[in-house]
């Protein structure tokens, strides 16, 4: 497994859908919505010892924020304090959690759309 399968296997081991921001299989925004609860996760890579500042977004259909903060939770907990390190063929990545670490956020237009947007360092050691 290289190293952008490692982190997409990262965010796919926690139960829910988890995609590419730039790949969420859905043609329009009906379509999107049907299909929540879900991940999403920028993708980027960098040289050792260049730390990358990434986001990932946890998103749910729902009037209350149970849900996406449990996920949160899980997710935060999964990381620790002082980061998870995620082997793959030939090195591994540090992900710790970023600053500030979750924040809500709205979805304009649709009151029933819970969002929690994940701070993270990400680390590649080759």
């Amino acid at each position: 497994m290289n190293k952008l399968q490692a982190y997409s296997a990262f965010w796919s081991g926690f139960g829910w859908p988890a995609y590419d921001e730039n790949s969420v299989p859905a043609s329009n925004e009906q379509e999107r919505i049907s299909r929540l609860p879900y991940i999403t996760y920028e993708t980027a890579t960098d040289d050792f010892g260049r730390p990358l500042a990434l986001t990932a977004s946890l998103w749910d259909r729902s009037t209350e924020w149970t849900s996406v903060a449990e996920k949160e939770s899980q997710i935060s907990d999964f990381i620790g304090r002082g980061g998870r390190m995620i082997a793959y063929e030939n090195g591994a990545m540090w992900i710790r959690r970023g600053s500030p670490w979750s924040q809500r956020m709205a979805e304009e237009g649709n009151d029933t759309i819970r969002r929690i947007v994940l701070n993270i360092e990400l680390e590649f050691i080759d």
